[in-house]
């Protein structure tokens, strides 16, 4: 116990290292587990519980009870024929028949769909809310980005002497040049030929297709994010064909019944079962506790459903402009860039290259790395981090601009040599 009390600290029921934002965890984290719980909740009330209770008024059937509630369980259920007067007789039956009789439509009698599969249906819930983080690792894994090493070894660098802390955040800077690097190559389903103009349309969209595009993770973002709201959407279709009624009002209509004292003709509380013994059929009135708990739970998901939607489609929408407007991205770099200098200016160079590096150098998945990194660190390690990526591109800028003009150099040197010995020398035989 004493061991058990000294590991709770350490107790981890998440990562504390996250790939995503706040809106993200809400779906895959706070979603699931909400309804992994009222799965577990309904699953307990049906197996150790009663879901329902059926009135047995005979006493030679009391032993019979816990016979009868499992029957009725498992058989069809029906609406009360007048709930205005529960003294009237139920319907009419035709001998042994364990059901109205045949003259009377389906829509007199109201058999009540009691939801037995609801405990699975929770569960496929749970599960469809974290598919599309399932995705999300795999795409992170397949392009080869380590996040969590990342943060870990900026946060273990914080308290470091400089010397140490410079030379981590000078491997980080190399690495991430490294994996952008590998990142920009072409894709192996692009290997035919595009012109120039469709290139730049591609680029343009953002779509991780074509060859140093550079935009393969923050591309499978927005998809992830979109996914995310479409699951969120198609859960209001789901229940409505799993609840047989229209889910998309049943907020609005819950909340007026409730506010007008009226019954919850969704969620009914009273049923009649229809039992036969010794070939006799009789009408048994049942209590649906299980269906107070469910009636709950549906209103409270109903407006968690509506809150995940509007949410989410803000904040698709805000990563979507992040992701298309080079400017958003420009401005990011640029407020990390500032940081480290005392007046809060650009240096001298930032002025004249500063979109070029995040369009070149960096790209998309280059600023979309570093935005996941910013929600894991704080500003000074992302300030020193930037910084050594900027100093980076100067270096590999001024080295291609070296490169460009001993080419040059070298080419007139060349043509001017093959020129001299083409004249012939005076005085001398040329050879």
């Amino acid at each position: 116990m004493e061991t058990l009390l000294q590991g709770l600290p350490n107790l981890k029921i998440r990562q504390t290292v996250r790939d995503d934002d706040t809106v993200d965890q809400l779906h895959h984290f706070v979603t699931v587990c909400l309804l992994a719980f009222a799965g577990f909740l309904i699953g307990l009330k049906e197996m150790v519980g009663e879901p329902l209770d059926c009135w047995v008024n005979m006493s030679n059937w009391q032993h019979f009870q816990g016979h009868v509630n499992s029957y009725c369980w498992g058989h069809k259920l029906y609406k009360f024929p007048n709930m205005s007067n529960l003294g009237e007789t139920p319907y009419p039956l035709k001998a042994g028949l364990a059901g109205p009789e045949n003259s009377h439509p389906e829509a007199e009698f109201g058999e009540i769909n009691f939801y037995r599969w609801v405990t699975v249906l929770f569960f496929v819930q749970a599960f469809l809310f974290k598919f599309p983080s399932l995705i999300w690792s795999e795409c992170n894994e397949y392009s080869g980005t380590q996040i969590e090493k990342m943060v870990g070894m900026v946060t273990e660098s914080t308290f470091d002497p400089k010397q140490k802390r410079d030379s981590t955040f000078a491997i980080l800077a190399e690495y991430l040049e490294i994996w952008l690097k590998i990142n920009r190559k072409p894709f192996h389903f692009m290997k035919s030929r595009i012109g120039q103009s469709a290139k730049k349309i591609l680029r343009h969209c953002m779509l991780c297709v074509g060859g140093n595009t550079g935009n393969f993770l923050s591309t499978m973002y927005l998809v992830i994010k979109f996914l995310y709201l479409f699951n969120a959407t198609m859960q209001f279709l789901i229940l409505t064909s799993f609840l047989d009624f229209n889910y998309w009002y049943y907020g609005p209509y819950a909340v007026s019944t409730s506010v007008d004292g009226r019954h919850n003709a969704h969620f009914p509380r009273v049923g009649l079962c229809h039992f036969q013994m010794r070939g006799e059929g009789h009408w048994i009135q049942c209590i649906l506790s299980i269906n107070m708990i469910l009636e709950i739970i549906f209103i409270i998901e109903w407006f968690w459903l509506l809150l995940l939607v509007v949410v989410t489609s803000f904040n698709f929408i805000s990563w979507t402009v992040r992701t298309l407007k080079t400017n958003r991205s420009v401005s990011f770099i640029t407020k990390y860039l500032s940081i480290l200098n005392p007046d809060g200016s650009l240096p001298m160079e930032g002025k004249r290259t500063i979109n070029t590096f995040v369009m070149n150098y960096l790209g998309n998945d280059g600023v979309f790395v570093l935005r996941i990194l910013s929600a894991n660190t704080n500003d000074v390690a992302m300030a020193e981090l930037v910084t050594c990526l900027w100093n980076r591109y100067l270096q590999y800028e001024n080295e291609v601009m070296v490169e460009e003009n001993n080419g040059v150099r070298n080419s007139y040197s060349k043509k001017d040599g093959a020129d001299l010995e083409m004249e012939p020398i005076e005085g001398k035989d040329t050879v």
